[in-house]
C-alpha cells in the first residue's frame, strides 16, 4: 500500500525540530523564550502541536482542541506528543511568552524566502 503524507505532515517538514537536519532549532528557541519554572505536564512542542492542530482544523475552544486530540490519541506519538489536558494547555498558553512563535515565524519566513522565486513588483 502506498504511503501518502497529509497536508499537516507536509507543513511540519518546514518546522525546524530536534529531529530534522537543522538541529535543535525549536528546542533552543523554546529554552531561550521560556519563563518561570520547568513545565511539568507538557512541553512547548506539545503546546505548539496542539495549537497548530487547532488553527489548521478550525477549532474554536480549548475544549474543542482537547477533544479533537483525544479522538486521535492513537496517532499522537507520530507527532512526538502525548495526550493534552485542557487545564495544562490553558496554563501553558497563559504563562509562557509568545515570542517563541515570533522567532519561529521569522526563521520559517527566512527559509521560505530563500526558496521562493523572486517576483518583480
Amino acid at each position: 500500500m502506498a504511503h501518502h503524507s497529509t497536508v499537516f505532515a507536509q507543513m511540519l517538514k518546514f518546522i525546524p525540530t530536534c529531529l530534522s537536519r537543522q538541529g535543535h532549532e525549536f528546542e533552543s528557541l523554546a529554552h531561550q523564550y521560556h519563563s518561570g519554572r520547568r513545565l511539568r505536564k507538557m512541553t512547548r512542542w506539545t503546546q505548539f502541536m496542539a495549537m497548530a492542530t487547532a488553527q489548521l482544523s478550525g477549532r474554536h475552544s480549548l475544549r474543542d482542541v482537547v477533544s479533537n486530540l483525544t479522538a486521535q490519541a492513537r496517532t499522537l506519538y507520530h507527532l512526538g506528543i502525548h495526550s493534552v489536558s485542557r487545564s495544562a494547555l490553558s496554563r501553558v498558553n497563559a504563562s509562557q511568552p509568545y515570542q517563541l512563535y515570533e522567532a519561529l515565524f521569522a526563521k520559517l519566513l527566512a527559509r521560505c524566502q530563500a526558496h521562493a522565486p523572486r517576483q518583480g513588483c
